[in-house]
């Protein structure tokens, strides 16, 4: 095992703290939260567990996160989790 440290960041929804690899970077693009599959997209971050969604959007988490006022379109995350079967 490396001794290098594994970096952690938090759920939005229950901001329980875990590695990358357990949680989902999403980014905000033009009101509508997407996925980055690849966690290199540019834009402020907010990261979730794919079990925390309801939770994220009753709080409304993501309006928090993003600094951002208004409707937050979250289908398309929606979408993804129910292909992930979550």
């Amino acid at each position: 095992m490396s001794s290098k440290k594994l970096r952690q960041r938090s759920c939005i929804a229950c901001r329980r703290l875990d590695t990358r690899e357990g949680l989902i970077r999403t980014v905000l693009i033009d009101n509508v939260v997407v996925v980055d599959l690849h966690q290199r997209m540019s834009g402020r971050g907010a990261w979730l567990h794919p079990n925390c969604f309801a939770v994220a959007t009753e709080r409304k988490a993501f309006n928090h996160a993003f600094k951002f006022e208004g409707e937050i379109k979250t289908k398309e995350l929606a979408d993804y989790l129910n292909g992930l079967g979550k």
